[in-house]
């Protein structure tokens, strides 16, 4: 039974962000809990640990809860080194490749996967994008430049093929850098996973030229991992409740806005789904800031973002 010490991912089956997060955590074999979160608002059990950010997926140990891929996978490797993803030659790439395939290529599956299911969307999904991004979500506009954004896809799949290509004794057991699946490989892996479940016909037609991908693809996809745990948002949240945060160091040493410990900030993506999140400031560097904040239905958290692709300002 899941309890303060437990991985706990919110999540939804069709997420290709969570997707990322599940693979890590089968190729780490780790043991976590799952919450199905709606894949639109409202989400009355998550908001109350995030304080306002609404993105999925999020990853809670006890009260300390984690916004954004990127921060997830980096306390997740952090916290349990073994079996390490972070492997020699992927430092620092993992992430540039995270911003390449989170951003771009992510933009292109989003565009032929929308076209693809034109007039089947529904409503209330648009709706909840439109609110989310701020801007008009243009199902019309997508099924229009689906066949051309299929060529961007397609170019963008091909650098995968052209890496395996280039590692030495590229074939069978190779992975983007190395013998042994990384953090790389969790970050490309995403877009051809989300390809596959949602317009596989095409997925499937642009592997079959690009056979190392296509088998780098299923090594990944086959990867047996712990069957996780599945609890209530109203569980989760009383899990928080009842932890207490994990203790951290009160610094903002180098800050270039001169932030200190105990000043009231708010935190937001800098991209969609703008939701600025107000707390007290525990910690701050480069990588990673830390807010504290209190709530009637969980108490005391800390809530953890990355700083790559967020903005942080004072309240």
């Amino acid at each position: 039974m899941a309890d303060a010490r437990s991985i706990i991912l919110h999540e939804y089956p069709s997420s290709p962000f969570s997707e990322k997060v599940r693979l890590a955590l089968k190729l780490k074999n780790l043991a976590y809990a799952r919450v199905e979160q709606p894949v639109i608002m409202p989400k009355p059990d998550l908001i109350p640990l995030t304080g306002g950010y609404r993105r999925i997926p999020v990853l809670q140990i006890g009260a300390d809860i984690y916004c954004d891929s990127a921060i997830i996978l980096r306390e997740i490797e952090a916290r349990y080194p073994l079996y390490s993803l972070k492997l020699p030659g992927h430092e620092g790439i993992a992430q540039m490749v995270a911003g390449w395939a989170d951003s771009r290529w992510f933009q292109s599956s989003v565009a032929v996967i929308f076209g693809h299911m034109g007039d089947n969307v529904p409503e209330a999904f648009i709706k909840d994008r439109e609110q989310l991004s701020g801007r008009p979500f243009n199902v019309e506009g997508m099924k229009a430049v689906a066949p051309m954004m299929k060529d961007q896809w397609r170019a963008r799949l091909m650098l995968i093929e052209e890496r395996l290509a280039g590692g030495k004794g590229a074939g069978s057991g190779n992975y983007l850098i190395g013998a042994k699946p990384g953090l790389v490989d969790v970050h490309a892996y995403m877009n051809v996973w989300w390809m596959k479940s949602a317009v596989p016909e095409f997925a499937d037609a642009c592997l079959e030229n690009a056979p190392l991908t296509a088998a780098w693809y299923r090594r990944l996809a086959e990867a047996e991992g712990q069957e996780p745990e599945t609890i209530t948002s109203k569980e989760a949240v009383a899990i928080a409740k009842d932890a207490a945060p994990r203790l951290v160091a009160a610094t903002t040493r180098n800050e270039p806005q001169e932030f200190s410990p105990g000043e009231k900030v708010a935190v937001a993506p800098d991209d969609y789904g703008q939701d600025w999140v107000e707390g007290e400031l525990v910690h701050a560097d480069s990588q990673r800031i830390i807010v504290r904040r209190f709530t009637p239905e969980a108490e005391t958290i800390h809530v953890h973002f990355p700083r790559a692709g967020f903005w942080v300002r004072r309240v």
